[in-house]
C-alpha cells in the first residue's frame, strides 16, 4: 500500500458527502464538498508525522502578532464580554500571547496546543497560560463559555469532530471564534489560478497541502458549516495577515515569490478581500 493511502480522503469530514475533484496535483488531489462548500486535500496527509506551524517566524515578528491578538480580543469581547462568558480555552494557541491579552481584560483564560517546543516556551515567559493538549472527550461537557482557534482549525485531520466537540463542551449561549484561509480572498484565486495553469508541476504553492493546510473554508462554508451543527452565525469577515508575518513564514522562497505576496497582499487590502475569515458563531 502506498503510504498515502493511509490518509485517502474522498468524502467531507465535516458533513459526510461525496466530493469532486477540483484540482488535480501530482501527489494529491484538492476536493471541493457539493453541500457544505469545503476544499481539502486527498490524502488529508502523506504520513503520520505532526508538523508544527513555523514557530519561530512568529517570534520573528511577535510585535505584529500582538497588535493582531489585540484585534482579536476585541472581537471576542464585543460578541462575549467576560462579565458574562468567562471561561474561554483557546486551541493552538502557540506560545499564548493571545491568552495573556484576554486575561488583561478579565477572561479566566488558558491555551492549548500540540506543540512541545511552544508549550515550553509559554511556560518560560507566561506560566499557567499554557498546557500541552487540545480539546477532546476530557473537556467537560457544557464547561466552557468561549472557544477560540484562530489558524488552526484548517491543519486538522478531522475538522468535523472538533466542531462536534466545541458545541460539546460549550454551554448555551456560548460562542465558537475562529480564523481561517478563505476561498473568497485574492490570494487563493492567485494560488489556485498558478496550479490550474501548471498541473504538473509538484512544488508549485497553491494554498493547500496534505499535512498543513489541510482544508480551506471560506464565508459561505464556514456558515453552512456551522449552522449544520447548531450554530447561529453571528460575523462572517474578511481579514488580512500582517504582510511581514507572511514575509516571515516564506523568507526562504524566492524573491519573485515574495513579490508577489506583497503584490497580491497591497491589493487584497485595497479590495477587502483578504486572505482570512474571522467568524462568530454562538450555540444555541
Amino acid at each position: 500500500m502506498h503510504a498515502s493511502a493511509e490518509f485517502a480522503e474522498p468524502q467531507c469530514r465535516l458533513c459526510g458527502s461525496g466530493g469532486s475533484v477540483y484540482m488535480q496535483r501530482p501527489e494529491f488531489s484538492i476536493r471541493r464538498c457539493g453541500a457544505c462548500s469545503t476544499l481539502w486535500c486527498d490524502p488529508l496527509r502523506f504520513n503520520d508525522t505532526f508538523n508544527p506551524d513555523n514557530e519561530d517566524a512568529y517570534l520573528e515578528v511577535d510585535d505584529a502578532i500582538a497588535a493582531e491578538n489585540r484585534l482579536r480580543v476585541e472581537f471576542v469581547q464585543a460578541h462575549a464580554p467576560p462579565s458574562s462568558h468567562e471561561r474561554l480555552v483557546e486551541i493552538g494557541c502557540m506560545h499564548g500571547d493571545f491568552i495573556e491579552q484576554a486575561r488583561h481584560r478579565g477572561y479566566d483564560a488558558l491555551g492549548l496546543d500540540l506543540s512541545e517546543t511552544a508549550v515550553e516556551h509559554a511556560a518560560k515567559h507566561r506560566p499557567t497560560m499554557v498546557e500541552y493538549g487540545t480539546l477532546d472527550e476530557n473537556q467537560a461537557d457544557e464547561s466552557l463559555d468561549i472557544v477560540a482557534g484562530f489558524n488552526v482549525v484548517e491543519h486538522m485531520e478531522d475538522p468535523g469532530e472538533f466542531l462536534d466537540h466545541v458545541h460539546r463542551v460549550l454551554r448555551p449561549g456560548g460562542w465558537f471564534f475562529a480564523e481561517t484561509p478563505a476561498q473568497e480572498s485574492l490570494y487563493h484565486w492567485a494560488f489556485m489560478a498558478r496550479g490550474f495553469v501548471q498541473p504538473g508541476a509538484a512544488a508549485l504553492e497553491v494554498g493547500m497541502h496534505p499535512g498543513t493546510h489541510i482544508f480551506k473554508f471560506g464565508k459561505k462554508a464556514w456558515r453552512n458549516v456551522l449552522e449544520r451543527r447548531g450554530f447561529s452565525v453571528a460575523t462572517i469577515q474578511s481579514k488580512s495577515t500582517p504582510l511581514r508575518e507572511l514575509l516571515a513564514k516564506n523568507k526562504q522562497a524566492p524573491l519573485l515569490f515574495r513579490g508577489g505576496i506583497v503584490g497580491v497582499g497591497a491589493l487584497a487590502r485595497a479590495t477587502g478581500l483578504g486572505n482570512r475569515v474571522l467568524i462568530a458563531g454562538q450555540r444555541r
